[in-house]
């Protein structure tokens, strides 16, 4: 089984309410594949942990790749794991702004793996963490050259 993490930046041609009008989609192309996935959206920047066959893995990368929504993809991570952290969850969203707004307070990482998924994979929980903590965020300034920003 393949982990591969990634981050972008939301293309401004696009709304979030857009994004959200295709999460049942994109749920059921994941399950349809076979692939577990959970994805973060905070600040119209997305980091993305998809969990698979390696074939089925690829094959959605390469099409995440050429998706117009999607700006300044950056892979972060690609490792062989032996177990998923969101078993039989073909897609796990959150928008951590929204999240926040409910809560009261900012956004932990217990409250998006509130059940310890991802406590056997410590290489995505950091990846989580640092974004949750505004690392890996991208910003369009002027609406060209993305560039990488790291808040803290």
């Amino acid at each position: 089984m393949i982990r591969l993490i990634y981050s972008s930046a939301l293309n401004p041609a696009y709304a979030v309410q857009e994004l959200h009008g295709l999460l049942a989609s994109y749920r059921a192309r994941n399950q349809h594949m076979g692939i577990n996935s959970l994805l973060l959206l905070m600040n119209k920047d997305f980091l993305q942990m998809l969990e698979g066959e390696e074939e089925a893995i690829d094959e959605l990368y390469a099409f995440i790749q050429q998706d117009k929504h999607h700006l300044q993809l950056t892979l972060l991570s690609r490792e062989t794991v032996s177990q998923p952290s969101f078993p039989n969850q073909p897609l796990v969203f959150v928008d951590t702004e929204e999240l926040a707004r409910k809560l009261g307070h900012p956004v932990h990482l217990s409250n998006i793996a509130p059940h310890g998924e991802l406590d056997h994979a410590e290489r995505a929980k950091r990846f989580v963490q640092e974004f949750i903590n505004g690392k890996w965020h991208h910003h369009l300034p002027n609406g060209q050259n993305p560039q990488v920003v790291h808040r803290r």
